[in-house]
């Protein structure tokens, strides 16, 4: 009787933990230059969004 529920609960744990979403990545506005080129701080690099957007994605 115990290692049927243990395998069931450890089975809904598994998919409890798959379950929850992913969490929304954070962007970081790129700096601009006098002539308009955009630049990143280490560890980010330039992306652009769904919205065309650009920002700074980390790596």
């Amino acid at each position: 009787m115990k290692l049927p529920f243990s395998a069931l609960t450890a089975a809904a744990l598994t998919l409890a933990a798959c379950a929850q979403p992913e969490p929304v990545p954070v962007y970081v506005q790129p700096t601009f230059d006098k002539a308009g080129n955009a630049s990143c701080t280490a560890g980010y690099q330039l992306a652009t969004t769904e919205t065309g957007a650009t920002v700074c994605a980390p790596i």
